[in-house]
């Protein structure tokens, strides 16, 4: 049988008029043979010629005069090896794209075939090029066991989250000392390391909170603290994390890591705030018009809150484990021998080809996936719009600088929109973020639709549970 399927497949198909033939070589490779004849580039050549010889300027000449004979003698032969290449390359994606065909990767130049070429000489040309298909598979959704993981906060998050509420509406104050959970703003001075201060040191203005450090003895340094008083510390075991070190000395991260030097910092001012108390005047500001009454319904409110934080990381987990699923499970076949050949020749100068070879396992994964994901996008029409684009912008980004009051007159709400719709249109047209933001809502909506088509349980997990989920 499957001799039968190669006899049939090793016939050569033509195409007359773009001189492109096609020799099928496997089950999904091919070798295109391309024919470039004198006639394909001889009046190309010729009027790129002429414009040499117009522009050309040759002392002894006047412009325009030069012999068409010593014009051919500085540039045919150049002239023609573009055109032929030209040519050969429109004929070569015209073939592909008049006979639809979907091809693996990109066509490779086949050079043992190809016979080397006398441009002195020659008027015809004649290449060759390996191309493979893309295999033709069948996607099944529901034979899958992935999990999607609900992520409920533990009581002790909760009532933190409960807490950040409480501030985010609370009183803002300025104490005479610094308390525990203080923002406190100052002047960092690096020291040296007799304890003085350095010269040509870091000086900066920087604010830090002190339920941020680490260590519970710098803590106590700050705690009970007044304005103008100046603490020594060290600033890298206070705050370990080296983004955050790297902003409050106004460095950049690679000079935070290498940074030990102990500081003074010099209190400037201090703010607190006074957590909100639980009644119903917070419950309304922080869910206005959902009419919680008591603090059992509010604390409800914040964990659906809450919940909903966790939804991109549920989501980027199942559509991890979905991704790995359906490459494992979904039967594709693939050229390898043709794909390790594009892969080493497409990274030339930036991958080595050894650690092509050792992964290749991983390289062919990824290229199943690519295959999949089209699949799917055909399938279920999977597309982000220009004008899904600009709503995107509209309401997630634009709306939070326009609010429209409570009172606002239809006059000012028509300004507003026009306004809006002014500030979507000018962010469409950066290219680099619009990519951005198109691969954020195209990445929803392919996890959406695998959420809605594809086998899957729902599991309750706490955040703790999660987090050692996704380390395993």
């Amino acid at each position: 049988m499957q001799t039968e399927f190669l006899e049939k497949e090793n016939k050569i198909d033509k195409d007359k008029e773009m001189n492109v033939t096609k020799e099928t070589t496997g089950e999904l490779t091919a070798v295109l043979k391309i024919d470039v004849l004198a006639a394909d580039y001889a009046d190309a050549v010729a009027a790129e010629l002429k414009e040499y010889r117009k522009k050309a300027n040759i002392p002894g000449f006047r412009p325009g005069q030069v012999p068409m004979g010593m014009i051919k003698k500085m540039y045919e032969k150049s002239v023609i090896a573009d055109k032929v290449q030209r040519v050969m390359s429109d004929a070569l994606y015209q073939y592909i794209d008049d006979n639809k065909l979907s091809i693996l990767g990109s066509p490779m130049a086949n050079n043992e075939k190809t016979a080397s070429i006398d441009w002195d000489n020659q008027k015809d040309f004649t290449f060759y090029f390996d191309i493979a298909m893309q295999p033709e598979f069948e996607l099944d959704l529901t034979s899958h066991d992935v999990t999607y993981y609900d992520i409920t906060p533990t009581d002790e998050i909760l009532d933190k989250f409960v807490e950040d509420i409480q501030r985010r509406f609370g009183k803002f104050e300025s104490p005479e000392t610094i308390g525990e959970t203080d923002l406190v703003y100052g002047e960092i001075e690096e020291l040296d390391e007799e304890g003085n201060v350095k010269e040509g040191g870091i000086k900066t203005p920087s604010s830090l909170s002190v339920d941020m450090i680490a260590m519970a003895t710098i803590r106590k340094k700050f705690i009970g603290a007044k304005k103008e008083d100046v603490i020594t510390f060290n600033i890298a075991k206070a705050f370990k994390n080296t983004t955050e070190l790297a902003a409050m000395l106004r460095i950049d991260k690679e000079a935070a890591k290498e940074f030990k030097s102990d500081v003074n910092f010099k209190v400037s001012s201090i703010s607190r705030v006074t957590k909100h108390e639980i009644n119903e005047e917070l419950f309304e500001m922080a869910y206005k018009g959902k009419g919680i009454k008591n603090e059992e319904d509010f604390r409800a409110a914040a964990k659906e809150d809450l919940c909903g934080t966790y939804v991109n990381q549920s989501d980027r987990h199942f559509m991890n484990e979905a991704s790995k699923s359906l490459v494992e499970k979904t039967a594709i076949e693939l050229p390898e021998e043709f794909l390790k050949r594009w892969l080493i020749e497409t990274n030339q100068g930036k991958i080595d080809e050894k650690e092509i070879t050792d992964n290749f396992a991983a390289y062919r994964d990824s290229i199943k996936w690519q295959l999949i994901e089209g699949k799917l996008i055909d399938t279920y029409k999977l597309d982000v719009s220009s004008d899904e684009l600009k709503e995107y912008y509209k309401t997630a980004l634009v709306r939070n600088y326009f609010p429209v009051p409570a009172d606002a007159t239809e006059e000012q709400i028509k300004e507003n929109e026009e306004a809006v719709e002014k500030v979507a249109t000018n962010m469409l047209e950066n290219k680099e973020q619009s990519r951005q933001v198109y691969e954020f809502l195209f990445e929803q909506k392919l996890t959406n639709t695998l959420k809605a088509e594809m086998k899957h349980k729902n599991k309750s997990v706490t955040t703790d549970e999660f987090a050692k989920i996704i380390t395993k």
